[in-house]
């Protein structure tokens, strides 16, 4: 989870965005092991999933952490922390613009990289000037002109959210980390995304994560899990 290498910056400049995940149970009686968990959600890693922060990860840039993976691709991937706020009002980021219920919120931390550029969320139904789809309904800004556009248009007043910084990950970094069980994998929704009280959004994810795995240890769900004659391993 460190700066891009030059192939993943250059991805990021030119962001092209590229389901429900089957998420498998931990390793214990009549479930998967953990690896093949892992691998599934290695396979699932697109752009427009959430990335959902494993318990008791160390790394305080991304403990408790939900990303929206903005991009993926062989070169490397981009995403944007969703759910940690900064201490900045846009307003501080963009002081030359004219007052507006976008200026006065809070921007987020989109990441440990590059904090001094701020990226742009839209939650529209329809694509802004210059925006790339991310996935149903949510839009990213890069472009300087195009952000400060949205920032005072009064079409994307509630509907906008800026990120200052964003995670980046080098070619086959992500894939590591996520079959390392670093990152759940979920499909993402502008809903999550654009989450009102974004400082429980990690707890609601990892909890939606762990029901999506309780379901699918049933065994009737699973006929092909082997289990030991006396029913234990």
């Amino acid at each position: 989870m460190a700066a891009l290498s030059s192939p993943a910056v250059a991805c990021l400049a030119v962001l092209s965005v590229a389901g429900a995940l089957p998420i498998f149970p931990a390793a214990t009686q009549g479930r998967l092991p953990d690896d093949r968990l892992h691998q599934a959600s290695v396979k699932a890693l697109a752009g427009g999933k959430l990335l959902v922060a494993a318990r008791r990860l160390p790394d305080p840039n991304f403990g408790n952490a939900v990303i929206l993976l903005a991009d993926f691709t062989s070169d490397g991937a981009v995403g944007l922390v969703v759910n940690r706020t900064s201490d900045v009002t846009v307003a501080r980021v963009f002081p030359h613009l004219t007052p507006t219920l976008a200026t006065a919120s809070q921007a987020f931390l989109g990441g440990p990289v590059d904090q001094t550029r701020p990226m742009v969320l839209v939650r529209s139904t329809a694509s802004p000037a210059e925006a790339r789809r991310v996935l149903d309904g949510v839009y990213l800004l890069t472009a300087r002109e195009a952000i400060e556009s949205a920032v005072t248009s009064s079409a994307t007043q509630g509907h906008l959210r800026v990120y200052l910084g964003y995670a980046g990950w080098g070619p086959g970094q992500l894939e590591a980390e996520t079959a390392e069980g670093v990152w759940h994998v979920l499909a993402g929704d502008a809903d999550a995304v654009f989450d009102p009280d974004p400082s429980s959004t990690w707890q609601r994810q990892i909890a939606r994560t762990e029901l999506i795995q309780a379901r699918g240890a049933e065994p009737a769900r699973r006929p092909w899990v082997l289990s030991s004659p006396s029913g234990r391993w």
